[in-house]
């Protein structure tokens, strides 16, 4: 007999269907999911599963669909082993007689709607199920936000990312394209919707992007936390440490030393070479003042021919 509206047969408890069986849990259906996503051009499978007890027999099982109106999909008539099909659904299902579960092949957005399963004993009883077939939609109109919309130093704030479309969507963030990891001043809530940023410093300034995706797409929207009036923390006094600072101050003073040591070889190597340059100027005048002396040495110690007397 029914306990609470249940009862236990052989070792498992199954739900009681309400006011149609007053001997008895003899007859149940269920169906395994209460909603159900089809994707265009996919098959779906309404898994289902029914229970008869050992004191009645099965008659029959209907498939039922409600979008504009409740339209058959098919009748299975147990005693003669026969599933008939609707016509618009003659090709397009698959029926298990042994479950009662049913397979739509190629499903479009016009087979959305509440999907009824009804089994019904030799006795005339009879028990039902429903589930909610919806179509499966691609993510779409991803946004971010962040609150407060301006800080200052020292301040927690929080980025939120949504989509206005999309079944069963999955929210992931990056920042600068690395993946993001909790710590004590990152969390990620909500599902991975909403990114908290707490005592917002230099080493948070950067691109925060949002990803969510499904089974059909994924899109993408950013928020840039750069150097602004609403972000004070990453402008250049913030955002390097002092020792950065240092670093700059070494990197200049180490380039004005490099540039001097270049004008003082410059000078010395022109100054170099302006001394060789004179050196051989001398020595070339040197030169030039000797063999004019030789020549004229020369000139005196010879007598001209047609200057000399007979003897």
């Amino acid at each position: 007999m029914c306990l609470s509206r249940c009862c236990l047969v052989s070792l498992t408890w199954i739900s009681c269907p309400s006011l149609t069986l007053a001997a008895g849990c003899a007859l149940n259906v269920n169906l395994r999911e209460d909603v159900i996503y089809g994707i265009s051009g996919q098959p779906i499978l309404l898994e289902a599963s029914y229970h008869v007890g050992p004191s009645n027999r099965l008659h029959s099982i209907i498939w039922k669909v409600d979008n504009v109106g409740a339209t058959r999909i098919l009748q299975y008539i147990v005693s003669k082993n026969t599933t008939i099909p609707s016509s618009p659904y003659r090709t397009r299902i698959q029926f298990d007689s042994e479950t009662g579960s049913l397979r739509l092949f190629n499903f479009t957005p016009l087979d959305q709607g509440t999907y009824q399963i009804t089994v019904t004993a030799d006795d005339g009883a009879e028990d039902k199920a429903s589930t909610l077939v919806t179509l499966y939609e691609r993510i779409a109109g991803v946004t971010v936000t962040m609150t407060p919309n301006v800080t200052n130093a020292m301040r927690n704030i929080t980025l939120s990312c949504s989509a206005e479309g999309g079944t069963q969507p999955e929210f992931s963030w990056t920042k600068d394209r690395k993946n993001i990891t909790e710590t004590e001043r990152v969390s990620i809530g909500n599902s991975g919707q909403t990114l908290e940023l707490y005592m917002l410093g230099a080493e948070d300034c950067g691109i925060y992007t949002c990803l969510v995706t499904n089974q059909l797409n994924s899109q993408t929207q950013s928020l840039s936390l750069l150097a602004s009036p609403s972000f004070p923390q990453c402008s250049t006094d913030w955002a390097l440490p002092r020792r950065h600072h240092y670093l700059l101050i070494i990197i200049t003073v180490a380039s004005g030393i490099v540039l001097m040591s270049l004008l003082i070889y410059s000078t010395q190597v022109g100054k170099i070479a302006l001394q060789r340059t004179r050196s051989n100027e001398a020595e070339r005048a040197l030169g030039d003042g000797f063999w004019e002396g030789e020549l004229a040495e020369e000139s005196r110690r010879v007598t001209p021919i047609g200057n000399s007397t007979a003897c």
